[in-house]
Parts: structure tokens; sequence; C-alpha cells
């Protein structure tokens, strides 16, 4: 099995919580927070809330004023 690796984006906001494991490749979107012990293989879209195995998209963050 060849080893696959490619950076892993982590934009601005967001929160990686204990015992996640980001795969190659993936960004985790501007404010997005993956659960932990989750499993992230594909793309977290901003101000989502994502957890599982693998990680899924369950809920959006809604922010007070003053964020975009």
């Amino acid at each position: 099995m060849p080893l696959i690796s490619a950076a892993i984006r982590i934009e601005d906001y967001a929160w990686i919580t204990a015992d996640v494991f980001v795969g190659p490749g993936v960004t985790v979107g501007r404010g997005a927070v993956v659960n932990a012990r989750s499993t992230v293989f594909n793309d977290v879209d901003p101000w989502t809330v994502a957890k599982g195995y693998p990680a899924v998209s369950y809920k959006k963050r809604v922010m007070k004023e003053g964020y975009e």
C-alpha cells in the first residue's frame, strides 16, 4: 500500500478537539469544530460541527455579532 501524503489545512477559528485523526489533504474550514475522537477523511465546511467515524457535519454554528 503506497504512502499518501498531502497538506492538511486548518483555517482560522477552527477547533480540533482531543484524539481526532485528520486525513491527508483535508481542509477544516474557518470556524469549524471537529468533536473528540472523530476521524476526518473529507473537508469540513466553514462554521459547522462535525463528529463521528467517519466525521460528518451535523449542525451549523450560530455566531454572535462580530464574526464573519
